[in-house]
């Protein structure tokens, strides 16, 4: 039990790592490529280079930790499906159980859909900064695209490989998504029927802000019809907030 006590502590500990320190990697990161279009600052002091070294360690520890979550999802699956076998009842809890996990987003699904792609511009970070600003993906960009797919009838949304649940949370300017830092392009799988997506997707008022500044700015905003689109089970995570008996 003190084993499992201390693997989630460790697990909440990474997931919850400040979005400053993210930030400070990201910076640095950046920093060391040339011609990139986001205004990330420069960090060059040994203290902030030992600061990108940690961050990056724990996020391969928080990668690490997800795949032994996958693990252990894996195994719970495994002994509900050989409890299932004792009788009619067990299977209907299996059942139960089953459509709980797909409506939670533990499952991966595969279907029909689109996929969005959003990307910074590419301008020179020299370039005054009221331009760049609006030039580059920002976190509510990719909220919005979520919330058009979802009224669109989206079934499963995934960005980057990391499946969009009501656990999730897409924050920062230096973007995270389910506590793993990304960077653009962002790549956004959308399961859900083609034509009532497409009415949301093609609107011209749906995402209004994101065409006027791809034509404004530049910045790469691209929707395509997909007839396989992959979206992964949700590997991060659960926080139950509100429960009732049954």
């Amino acid at each position: 039990m003190s084993k499992m006590t201390d693997r989630g502590v460790r697990l909440g500990l990474v997931l919850l790592l400040p979005a400053l320190l993210l930030g400070l990697a990201a910076g640095t990161l950046a920093a060391s490529r040339g011609g990139l279009a986001h205004p990330r600052p420069e960090y060059s002091t040994l203290e902030s280079l030992q600061l990108t070294d940690y961050a990056l360690a724990l996020q391969r520890e928080q990668e690490n930790l997800k795949g032994e979550l996958v693990a252990l999802r894996a195994q719970l699956d495994a002994i509900q499906e050989q409890a299932a076998q004792a009788g009619a009842d067990a299977r209907a809890l299996r059942d139960r159980i089953q459509g709980l996990e797909d409506e939670a987003g533990l499952t991966p699904l595969s279907g029909e859909g689109y996929v969005v792609t959003l990307d910074d511009a590419r301008l020179p970070p020299s370039r005054d900064q009221r331009i760049i600003a609006p030039a580059i993906i920002h976190s509510q960009d990719i909220t919005d695209v979520f919330n058009a797919a979802w009224k669109g009838g989206a079934r499963a949304i995934a960005v980057n490989g990391e499946r969009i649940t009501g656990a999730s949370a897409c924050v920062g300017a230096t973007i995270q998504i389910n506590g793993t830092l990304m960077s653009p392009p962002f790549v956004i799988s959308i399961i859900g029927p083609r034509d009532q997506l497409a009415r949301v997707l093609d609107d011209p008022i749906e995402l209004a802000d994101l065409r006027a500044r791809q034509r404004g700015f530049g910045l790469r905003f691209e929707v395509t019809t997909a007839s396989e689109v992959r979206v992964p089970a949700y590997t991060g995570p659960l926080r139950v907030r509100y429960a009732r008996s049954v």
